[in-house]
């Protein structure tokens, strides 16, 4: 008779671990086991992905740096986020965006960006248009992405889903 109490209990326990991890909502229940915090590689694929929707013409990563990571919590909604911050430098050998070189007087075409400020995952305050970049200039990022728990792991500024 204890040994019949004792694998009811066993299995109960073990139903237990199973379930408790769905009742907390299905992101959970997926990445219970193991989603982990986005990285530092994450945010570098993710930079990888978003460089060429900026510039038209391939740059080479010399340097990218996580400088930061924060957990995030929305309020209003009990969404969680996660922001890493980093520092990037990127060489242009062919330039990039060449059509948008000012001319003498320092003056840009319509749809270009004057700004020297560069970043991958825009915002309302960051610059608008393309920005042209010299042959064989580095450029500095000094930027950060946002990423939100989903079901399957961490969705990126990129629009993918990241897991470890």
């Amino acid at each position: 008779m204890r040994g019949a109490y004792l694998k009811f209990f066993a299995r109960g326990f073990a139903l237990a671990l199973v379930a408790a991890p769905m009742a907390a909502g299905p992101a959970a229940a997926i990445c219970w086991f193991g989603c982990g915090d986005p990285t530092e590689e994450h945010a570098r694929k993710i930079f990888e992905n978003l460089l060429p929707q900026h510039f038209d013409k391939p740059g080479k990563i010399l340097e990218f740096k996580q400088t930061m990571s924060e957990a995030l919590e929305m309020h209003a909604t009990g969404e969680k986020g996660f922001e890493i911050f980093f520092n990037a430098k990127v060489q242009f050998p062919e330039g990039a965006n060449l059509e948008c070189k000012p001319d003498d007087a320092g003056k840009v075409k319509e749809g270009c960006s004057p700004s020297k400020h560069y970043v991958t995952a825009p915002r309302n305050s960051d610059p608008k248009g393309k920005q042209y970049v010299a042959p064989g200039e580095t450029v500095v990022f000094d930027e950060e992405y946002r990423f939100y728990e989903d079901s399957n792991g961490w969705k990126g500024p990129d629009g993918k889903v990241y897991r470890q």
